[in-house]
């Protein structure tokens, strides 16, 4: 077992390196940014796979790769090198994780370029600190690979290039379905982010999440206000 203490253990899960099981290895998580990873990208994770770990990769359902099976003292040298080559690793905490969104850009079903706005949202909100964890979703269409509505904010894809959005949504030991605000112009998806995740900043506890604020909030003027300032958006 390795002998680290439970504060010591928790940075190393804030950089992404995770305990397994057996209590001796760990997972590394490297961040896929909209889930599209380079030739050059795949060619040095195999590398640090192999180096580093097991040689192994496990793709997450959050569209990410967790390196398998990497011994404690293997993890200064190989933040060092994750480092140099570029590679984003981490995704955990509370904060916005990696997002997600299905491949509607080349999907024939596709309504909007899903992987354009992921990416974009990405580079203007990941990994921002919040009172608890919180994840975007995109889908491009109502086949909703991506499951938008078990996520605290998420973009569905719909006719004419509009995304519908959903708030709220959670999976997991607790489940909640987010509920549906509007319809807004795919370039809104910014500004609909920023009004949810300054929203949360503002009340929002720690450990509490999104949807249950909301939940909490729901009889509150300044609830009533923010449903308004996301709909003030909404396509015409």
């Amino acid at each position: 077992m390795v002998n680290l203490s439970a504060e010591e253990l928790a940075a190393l899960k804030g950089e992404g390196f995770l305990l397994m099981k057996d209590k001796e290895q760990f997972v590394l998580r490297i961040i896929f940014p909209a889930g599209l990873a380079t030739a050059e990208d795949l060619r040095n994770v195999a590398m640090l796979a192999e180096k580093y770990g097991k040689g192994i990769g496990a793709v997450t359902v959050r569209l990410n790769i967790e390196i398998v099976g990497i011994p404690y003292e293997n993890i200064a040298p190989m933040k060092e090198e994750m480092d140099k080559l570029g590679l984003a690793y981490g995704g955990t905490g509370a904060r916005v994780r990696p997002l997600v969104c299905c491949k509607g850009t080349v999907c024939k079903f596709g309504l909007v370029d899903t992987q354009a706005i992921c990416k974009e949202l990405h580079d203007k909100f990941y990994s921002m600190d919040l009172p608890h964890k919180f994840k975007i979703n995109v889908t491009g269409c109502p086949n909703n690979c991506a499951k938008v509505q078990l996520n605290d904010l998420g973009f569905m894809g719909a006719p004419k290039g509009r995304l519908r959005v959903f708030i709220g949504g959670r999976f997991g030991r607790e489940s909640m379905i987010g509920e549906e605000i509007c319809r807004i112009e795919a370039d809104k998806a910014v500004e609909v982010t920023k009004l949810c995740t300054d929203f949360f900043k503002a009340h929002g506890k720690p450990k509490q999440r999104f949807g249950n604020l909301l939940d909490d909030m729901k009889d509150t003027q300044e609830y009533a206000d923010f449903i308004a300032s996301i709909k003030a958006l909404a396509a015409v």
